[in-house]
């Protein structure tokens, strides 16, 4: 707890935490007694750590941004959420049991984001074994085939992952082999290299991929690992150890 409370007490923590916040539902997470209620938002910077002081360990924050967050309600119809939408983020999540093998995977998502004339793009530690690539809403065309960029989640999001996803394949499992251990391999292709998918040594989660899920904001720390969802530059990401998203090892920019 006094770790959390330090963590959650650090200015820019909760100046990053409360940006990542804007237009969007949050669920804040009270270590093994779960969630608190939804939809809920953060308003304050101070916020953070009063929820810390009351028990929250972590901090979740919707994919999707809206006009109101506090409208929003269990059993809703697609055309009540498509009203209320006002954006949402290409989220990509990638986790293995193995970091290098997430970092490959995050390597080639960048690569093949950047072949598609992508270049805003955020990293982030998951805070578990993986990571988090982000494309913002602003970076979509207004339109897509003569419909509404905004009206095109999650099943546009989805196409887009699937086709990435596809994209990567290939070179994942050059890479992938390259460095695995033979164990992995014969775990997960009965000894053949030519039948290996990368894919079952990497998870691609397209659950973040549905209206109203929430992943880990910035600077929340992971209560499984105790480790803090750290952003990255993409430098950083070639180069992350895990030991560095440890609340004693954070750097901050003065």
């Amino acid at each position: 707890m006094s770790n959390t409370l330090r963590l959650y007490s650090n200015k820019k923590v909760q100046k990053e935490i409360l940006q990542s916040a804007k237009d969007r539902e949050i669920g804040v997470k009270y270590g093994d007694k779960g969630f608190g209620k939804r939809p809920d938002t953060l308003q304050f910077e101070s916020d953070v750590y009063e929820l810390a002081r009351q028990g929250a360990t972590s901090f979740h924050i919707s994919v999707e941004k809206w006009r109101d967050p506090m409208r929003l309600s269990t059993g809703m119809s697609k055309k009540q959420l498509d009203e209320l939408r006002i954006g949402y983020d290409l989220l990509i999540d990638i986790d293995s049991d193995y970091i290098e093998y997430s970092r490959i995977c995050a390597q080639l998502i960048t690569e093949a984001l950047n072949y598609n004339g992508i270049e805003n793009i955020a990293f982030k530690f998951s805070g578990g074994t993986g990571f988090h690539i982000g494309v913002p809403f602003e970076s979509f065309p207004e339109k897509i085939n003569n419909q509404k960029a905004v009206l095109l989640f999650p099943d546009g999001i989805r196409i887009v992952a699937s086709y990435l996803k596809e994209l990567i394949k290939q070179p994942l499992k050059e890479r992938v082999l390259a460095i695995s251990k033979i164990e992995d391999i014969r775990k997960t292709s009965k000894g053949s290299e030519e039948k290996f998918d990368p894919y079952s040594l990497i998870g691609i989660d397209s659950l973040l991929i549905s209206s109203r899920h929430l992943f880990r904001a910035p600077y929340s720390l992971n209560e499984k690992t105790n480790l803090v969802s750290k952003p990255l530059n993409y430098n950083q990401l070639k180069h992350f150890k895990l030991k560095d998203a440890k609340i004693d090892n954070l750097e901050f920019d003065a």
